[in-house]
């Protein structure tokens, strides 16, 4: 699986199409998740797989920009946003709160519309806080 996710890296590039991968439990199944149509040279490194499945998952949103999103969000809302990132699945952004916005306002989601946080993008806002490095 490893060696398949390595040749579609390769054939990708740094598309902002491509998300993230994902690994079943059991190593039997790959999902790569994709925004459009898979490019020719990607599609043929999928249907040349052996050995597991391999699933192709459409994102409703580009993963590219969920990520430029996500940075955004980080770079122009701290203290109040933590951290954010691109959902895996490509539906939207995962957004950490600092617990002591939320407990100020009574929740995550308030906090974000106390603070003014937008997006063009579903926001899935949690309490939390990144752990020191």
């Amino acid at each position: 699986m490893y060696e398949l996710l390595e040749r579609v890296s390769a054939a990708a590039g740094d598309s902002p199409d491509r998300g993230d991968p994902g690994i079943s439990l059991d190593r039997t199944r790959l999902t790569l998740r994709w925004y459009g149509e898979l490019p020719a040279d990607v599609r043929s490194v999928v249907e040349a797989a052996t050995g597991f499945d391999v699933a192709v998952e459409q994102t409703e949103f580009r993963p590219g920009d969920l990520r430029a999103e996500a940075d955004r969000l980080a770079r122009e809302h701290a203290p109040t946003v933590t951290s954010a990132t691109a959902r895996p699945e490509g539906d939207g952004i995962d957004v950490l709160v600092a617990p002591a916005a939320a407990g100020a306002v009574g929740g995550p989601d308030d906090a974000l519309a106390a603070a003014g946080v937008t997006s063009p993008f579903p926001l899935v806002p949690e309490v939390g806080e990144v752990p020191p490095a």
